[in-house]
């Protein structure tokens, strides 16, 4: 199952035939649009005059909250975020009203002849503030075992403190975006790039007051996502829907750079305020730990953040005595959203902030800390979920092993005793991720396959391709199950009429729902034609028992006599003229997991995934500027379905988390507004930061509760390996400095101001 096929998608993006929402040729009578975003970031409208704009010729219509027909509400967990404010700014780069028009000039130019009027209220932007004041989605949420206090008063030493994770933008290359085509019957189809086509189509049906089955939603792909098109989308499909239904008309929303940089919400900042108790060999004995997130002015995802944040507190390390306290703080930003990772990076970063402070308090190696207490297997989680399968020792084993670990420490303390005005560190960091949606019901998926007559096969499922080749790997499972190449299995777009109430593709989850709902379907329409291929052959003289027949390689035969073969085009022929069905639905739940908040106990994953990474870095002192040398990884895939696709997820995950550490710095003035809000201010790791040695190693595993044919996923959990840089930046500037206070992310002027 592991072998590297060429991903469905790599030959149409690499001849850039591949179509995205945007490519598509303009319609007649397309309306562009361009909206009026709040100057500031709390008040209350006192006016909202658009006579003047409507007046310019080519303006079809200028829509504000007074236009639309059913619920000004797009929010779903909590109903708390309107499509247009009809009294109160919440966040500056707020949409107010939306200008439609027969060119993108014209509208740019009406939205500036909108008058807007305004009362200006005092804004919060910092977790501090909204804590004090207890602006709170909802309350405080917990998850407790053992007896922390006791442990604390008892431990041989404690520390404590407060450790912060900024924020970070998703910068995916295809900026937020939305056609909308009006249909027969009252219907209007979505061309969108969302991760959820289900909660588009609830909220645009809730908004426009429409039967969902006449709310159409079809993604072809996405140019990158991130978390960014969970929810982020939807407001926007929204805007693109209403114009279509008040007009008639085929309305585009497309937004620029830096409009998608101001408007769109962003990863959540953390802070964790915590106090560990620990003995003289390092184990900890207690943790106690309250996270806070700055969730933006409405609460988006930011409770569901908040809880897999929690759910990772401990990282991979057993405390047999924990208090996580968690509360979702409303802020006056753009709605902080989904990101990968999902609040998990923060709570990683903020423990291993933790078990650095151990390290230097008692001067024990880094890689034997964590060794001492990394999870094994049958330890429990603070929330009683049992760690099956652990290998975290042995993975940390084999990455000291990998990387030459105690050589490599001797040779760094060699060079920084040579060299006065450079100088290099290092950094460990084991993972363990939890894999599943920590919404329980968000753990569905269904696929539609149909076997055309000449054996090739066409396949929906409820995931979105956004770079990730999920498409690759459910057609690799369909492929596996019907023995059909490849190349004759076409993924087809997400399409909410081919694969209704889908789930969004996120969570690291895409892959394990989507592929056993596909692996479902394939199996179905395998059993109905068993029975055909078993008098096929007996009619070549192979009397084989049903279950010894195999599909391989575009073939059927019995394993007892493999040189007699049919084709499998020639079966599915012969299936259809003997009325065999030939299109299936699959349909998949996650077994075995669920979460009772009131109690604080559960097992909210299916499985864990887990790794380990090493990081060696090398600072100027003079300039700030660091270099990655060397890194070092060691991942758990399961039995990987594509090891192409996984190696590049783990690359990618690095690269990104990599970025946030580093260099994507993303300041704020004292109005709220974004100061780096395009390419050339808001910086992303180029070819020039790579690390010069890069050494991956994908331990495959038989794990009994991995995934689809012992798959594990592998979108998140690799991104924690990011962390490490910017622990081993920490480590050269503490071998000159031991008690400087390093910024995240670690930019030049960071990395200056921590040296002086």
């Amino acid at each position: 199952m592991n072998k590297s096929y060429p991903h469905i998608n790599g030959k149409l993006h690499l001849t850039g035939s591949s179509r995205f929402i945007a490519d598509e040729i303009p319609l007649p009578e397309m309306l562009y649009t361009k909206f009026l975003f709040s100057p500031v970031a709390h008040a209350n409208i006192m006016e909202l005059d658009t006579s003047e704009s409507i007046t310019i010729p080519g303006v079809e219509k200028v829509v504000t909250a007074s236009d639309i027909p059913g619920i000004n509400q797009i929010g779903l967990v909590i109903q708390d975020e309107p499509l247009f404010p009809e009294k109160e700014i919440m966040y500056m780069g707020q949409p107010l009203a939306m200008v439609l028009a027969t060119s993108e000039k014209i509208a740019e130019a009406a939205v500036k002849l909108i008058h807007l009027k305004y009362e200006e209220l005092p804004p919060i932007f910092e977790i501090d503030e909204a804590d004090e004041k207890g602006e709170w989605y909802i309350p405080e949420k917990k998850i407790e075992c053992g007896d922390v206090q006791k442990a604390l008063s008892e431990a041989d030493f404690t520390l404590q403190g407060i450790t912060e994770t900024p924020t970070q933008e998703h910068f995916y290359l295809e900026t937020q975006r939305c056609r909308a085509i009006p249909g027969e019957d009252r219907q209007i189809i979505l061309y969108t790039a969302t991760q959820s086509t289900m909660e588009v189509q609830e909220v645009v049906s809730r908004l426009l007051n429409l039967p969902a089955n006449r709310i159409i939603v079809e993604v072809p792909r996405l140019g990158g996502a991130f978390g960014g098109k969970e929810r982020g989308a939807t407001i926007w499909a929204a805007m693109a829907a209403l114009g279509c239904f008040l007009t008639h008309k085929p309305v585009q929303v497309l937004l620029e750079r830096e409009e998608d940089m101001r408007s769109t919400g962003k990863r959540h900042p953390f802070q964790g305020r915590w106090k560990v108790g620990f003995d003289a060999k390092g184990k900890i004995e207690a943790l106690d730990i309250e996270l806070l997130s700055n969730g933006g002015a409405y609460a988006d995802l930011s409770i569901a953040i908040l809880e897999r944040a929690m759910f990772h507190a401990d990282n991979a390390y057993f405390i047999p005595n924990v208090r996580i306290r968690g509360r979702a703080c409303r802020t006056n930003l753009p709605p902080n959203t989904a990101f990968r990772g999902f609040g998990a990076p923060q709570a990683i970063f903020i423990l291993e902030s933790i078990l650095d402070e151990i390290a230097k308090k008692l001067e024990l190696d880094p890689i034997k800390l964590r060794q001492i207490n990394a999870y094994r297997s049958g330890d429990i989680t603070p929330y009683e979920q049992k760690v099956i399968e652990c290998n975290l020792p042995d993975i940390l084993e084999r990455l000291a092993f990998n990387s030459n670990y105690d050589q490599l420490k001797e040779e760094i303390e060699k060079y920084n005793d040579e060299h006065r005005n450079s100088k290099q560190g290092l950094s460990i960091i084991p993972v363990k991720f939890g894999i599943s949606f920590t919404t329980t019901h968000l753990n569905q998926a269904s696929a539609l396959l149909w076997i055309y007559i000449d054996g090739t096969a066409s396949l929906t499922t409820s995931a979105v391709e956004m770079g990730q080749e999920v498409s690759t790997k459910c057609a690799t499972v369909v492929s596996k199950v019907l023995g059909i190449p490849l190349e004759n299995i076409r993924v087809e777009s997400s399409n909410s009429q081919r694969v209704g109430n889908a789930s969004p593709t996120a969570a690291s989850t895409g892959t394990d729902l989507n592929g056993n709902a596909s692996r479902n379907a394939a199996e179905k329409i395998r059993v109905r034609l068993l029975p055909l291929a078993q008098s096929m052959l007996k009619n070549q003289g192979i009397d084989g028992n049903m279950e010894k027949i195999c599909f391989k390689d575009g073939t059927v035969f019995s394993s007892d006599s493999p040189e007699t073969k049919i084709e499998f085009k020639d079966l599915i022929r012969q299936a259809y003229l003997s009325r065999i069905p030939l299109g299936a639905n699959g349909y998949y739940s996650t077994p075995g997991i669920s979460f009772d908040w009131n109690i604080g106990r559960g097992s909210p994953f299916q499985y864990f995934v887990f790794g380990a990474a090493l990081a060696q870095v090398q600072i100027d002192l003079l300039t700030g500027e660091h270099q990655v040398l060397k890194v070092f990884i060691v991942h758990e895939t399961g039995i990987s379905l594509n090891e192409a696709i996984d190696l590049g997820q783990i690359e990618g995950a690095f690269i990104q988390c990599y970025g946030w550490c580093t260099c994507e710095d993303l300041p704020r003035d004292t109005t709220g507004h974004y100061l780096a809000i395009n390419p050339s201010t808001y910086k992303i790791p180029t070819i020039r930061d790579l690390p010069s040695k890069i050494q991956i190693e994908m331990i495959p595993s038989g794990s009994k509760y991995a995934s689809i044919f012992g798959s594990k996923a592998i979108g998140e959990p690799p991104f924690i390996y990011g962390l490490t840089v910017w622990f081993a930046i920490q480590n050269a500037i503490h071998s000159v400095k031991p008690d400087a206070i390093l910024k995240f992310p670690a930019t030049r002027e960071s990395i200056l101001l921590a040296l002086n």
